[in-house]
């Protein structure tokens, strides 16, 4: 069962080795590193930001990404070793028998992909993922096959390299070796022979997969991105919110600190004295040696002092474009198609892909799981796109009529089926920019960049730090634990 929320008391404290501003995992994973290694480390964050919304016995997680609702197992282990989280491998059960009977597809699917022309369940087993390219592309079957029989190729020779450097989860990303210059200057991802449907198959799987909307993906990162696939175990329910709130109980456990504010008004460097943190409302001051940024930098940017113009310096590297708008839905569980999976992404028309409500991301949950949705009722939370600059009033309700059009065609008889539909939760956790803590954005970076040292530094100042999705966007979740963790990795070194 999810758990929803922590009992923290205002705690104040006028100094700390590091202050983690808003509680992202990257964050989250840099602060429980550092109280394990005896660094005091103080969390502020936003008091009336909601990353969860309940409602007549649904619960509803907004996300960015598909990384987010089904927790790579590889990425779980390295977290619960590096973190010392025993209660992640041992919260694992053991599959029921009906649900891991030779027969059973629903858990080998990592998620669907509906286009206007195809339907493709993407199956974590090559022969049956196979067998559905073959199906929907039957005249550029070949091609298909040698295009991910090269994928594959190029994913063994990253996990080659993984082994040798004995890292959990992915490369050691530092280490300057010819394999790692190769693939930082490579050609991006050539689809130009393949038919349209093909091609959108492709970009929307690395879409769902990250949070970088730009299709000039190097090669061998997108070789990763489709290729390395791991199915999560059957009964072992963990989503992004539940994996952030046990890292914040050993975070709290190893002696870190909460603050739940307002927002900030100003962040003061002093020479060689680190930051002095002024809150917003009450002007409450917090000092610090070190301090983590763990939220989008774009809604930090009107910061007074050091720390807003350091952001300003890095808005060039990574923008947002859009933003990932969620619409809860509660429905009843007849009217869901049968095939329909608990991911799916979907777009209707391929010469508009960023319109209004065309791309969908869904999520359902799982038939049967009264921890979100009641008996005989399923919990779809429905993320679409809505350019930064468009979050008005006007624009949104436009775009919800947009979003439902769109589900009429993927789900017949909808309208008889609905329980609830609710826009109001989306209203007010973007709309109202006053929240700096909403991290559910698709970025573009106008350049090429070199994807193994990811988009924007860790380090933007001699003593201000960045975790979030903006350093390495296109590797979802996994990045933001990446980001975590090699920033505290590299303060320990100054706090030594």
């Amino acid at each position: 069962m999810m758990h929803r929320g922590v009992e923290i008391g205002n705690l104040s404290t006028p100094k700390s080795d590091v202050i983690l501003l808003g509680s992202g995992l990257g964050g989250l994973v840099a602060g429980t590193l550092l109280c394990q290694k005896g660094c005091s480390v103080l969390l502020l964050r936003e008091k009336d930001y909601q990353p969860f919304y309940e409602r007549e016995g649904y619960c509803f997680v907004p996300f960015s990404n598909f990384s987010e609702k089904r927790v790579n197992p590889s990425l779980l282990n390295w977290l619960s070793r590096e973190l010392n989280l025993s209660a992640l491998v041992a919260s694992r059960e053991k599959p029921r028998q009906e649900d891991a009977g030779i027969g059973s597809t629903k858990q080998k699917v990592a998620f669907q992909v509906v286009l206007p022309g195809s339907r493709i369940d993407r199956f974590y087993e090559r022969p049956r993922f196979q067998r559905e390219w073959q199906r929907e592309f039957p005249k550029e079957a070949i091609e298909v096959a040698q295009f991910f029989d090269k994928m594959d190729q190029l994913n063994r020779s990253l996990q080659e390299e993984r082994g040798e450097k004995g890292i959990g989860f992915f490369s050691a990303w530092n280490v300057r070796s010819f394999f790692r210059r190769w693939s930082s200057s490579e050609r991006p991802l050539d689809l130009a022979s393949f038919s349209r449907e093909f091609r959108a198959f492709i970009h929307l799987q690395l879409m769902v997969r990250g949070n970088l909307l730009d299709h000039r993906f190097p090669t061998s990162l997108a070789a990763y991105l489709l290729t390395n696939d791991e199915p999560g175990e059957v009964s072992f329910k963990l989503d992004l919110e539940d994996l952030k709130k046990r890292i914040l109980d050993e975070f709290l456990h190893r002696g870190g600190r909460v603050e739940e504010i307002d927002g900030v008004q100003e962040v003061k460097r002093h020479w060689r004295k680190g930051f002095r943190i002024v809150l917003r409302g009450d002007g409450k001051e917090f000092e610090s040696r070190f301090l983590i940024l763990n939220s989008p930098l774009h809604r930090l940017a009107d910061l007074r002092g050091e720390g807003g113009r350091r952001i300003l310096k890095q808005e060039a590297r990574i923008r947002p474009r859009y933003v990932w708008v969620p619409l809860f839905l509660g429905v009843r569980e007849q009217v869901i198609p049968v095939g329909m999976k608990d991911l799916l992404v979907s777009v209707q028309d391929l010469d508009k892909p960023y319109a209004s409500g065309n791309i969908l991301l869904i999520s359902l949950s799982p038939e049967g799981e009264e921890t979100q949705s009641p008996e005989g009722r399923r919990a779809m939370t429905v993320q679409s796109l809505v350019p930064v600059r468009a979050l008005d009033e006007t624009s949104f309700m436009e775009h919800r009529e947009a979003v439902i059009s769109h589900l009429r065609r993927l789900i017949p008889f909808l309208d008889d089926h609905i329980e609830f539909i609710d826009f109001n939760w989306a209203r007010e956790q973007i709309y109202r920019w006053a929240h700096w803590s909403y991290p559910h954005f698709l970025y573009e970076t106008p350049s090429d960049f070199r994807w193994r040292e990811g988009i924007l530094p860790l380090r933007i100042a001699k003593d201000l730090y960045v975790t979030g999705k903006e350093n390495f966007p296109y590797l979802g979740l996994e990045g933001e634990a990446l980001g975590g963790w090699m920033a505290a990795e590299h303060l320990l070194k100054k706090l030594r």
